[in-house]
């Protein structure tokens, strides 16, 4: 454990897809929201920085993590890539295969304008659809869910090699229950993983679903709402407060 966590000032850097940074909203964001909370939880000074890869799988972004955000130094390191990976795209392009084996995404999503539109009372139908389509047509999710662990793994051995703790999310709640299917299997697997590499978890799905699904996603049935972004801002300061107070 590196000194820093020791001193006034506390260094947590975000890594991940598109929703690390606030995507679709302009501001709060579930990392900025974290890092706000925890400043004011711990009456400390927390300088952060946040590294963005929209639509990038984790396997693809994996090698960024050294030189984009370990050479920020950090004390805690947030990795958000579990609800790219876990989600089954209906459209072809979203759900293409690069040479090298892993999905090749050049945006966050295929339509933006549902991205940035909040749920509707129609958004429940229509994530049904998406849904019966899923089973119909039997889709895979973006990365296997055992390219995904391991991406995951190789990342949290990365953070612990530079002397920072890494903090795993979850996938997080889908509109459609076919991929709410994976978000069940990849948020299991993630949890035996961050327990047995002592990684801190955050049960992403678990405190989403308290809420109604149109409460807490777009109208896209995958981007968090702002209040979405808030119920996982917060559940992430509340983990890295008390793994504070447990090494102080």
């Amino acid at each position: 454990m590196r000194a820093g966590l020791s001193n006034s000032e506390l260094r947590i850097a975000g890594f991940g897809a598109c929703m690390i940074s606030g995507y679709p909203h302009k501001a709060g964001g579930l990392f900025e929201i974290a890092c706000g909370s925890i400043e004011k939880l711990l009456l400390r000074t927390v300088q952060s920085t946040v590294v963005s890869l929209g639509g990038f799988p984790a396997p693809r972004a994996e090698k960024y993590l050294a030189r984009r955000v370990l050479e920020f130094n950090p004390d805690y390191v947030v990795i958000q890539f579990a609800s790219t990976d876990a989600q089954c795209p209906i459209r072809k392009a979203n759900r293409s295969i690069s040479p090298h084996g892993n999905p090749s995404l050049s945006k966050p999503s295929s339509d933006s304008s549902f991205q940035s539109e909040p749920s509707t009372l129609f958004s429940p139908f229509r994530w049904g659809i998406a849904s019966l389509i899923g089973y119909l047509l039997d889709l895979d999710p973006i990365t296997p869910l055992a390219l995904h662990v391991a991406a995951i793994e190789k990342m949290g051995k990365d953070c612990r090699a530079a002397g920072a703790i890494p903090v795993v999310l979850s996938p997080f709640v889908y509109g459609s229950r076919y991929t709410m299917r994976n978000a069940i299997t990849y948020t299991n697997a993630l949890q035996d993983l961050s327990e047995a590499r002592d990684m801190i978890f955050i049960d992403c799905l678990h405190v989403l679903s308290r809420l109604p699904k149109r409460q807490v996603l777009q109208n896209d049935g995958f981007h968090l709402s702002l209040v979405g972004h808030r119920v996982v801002g917060r559940a992430i300061a509340r983990s890295i407060v008390a793994d504070v107070a447990k090494r102080s």
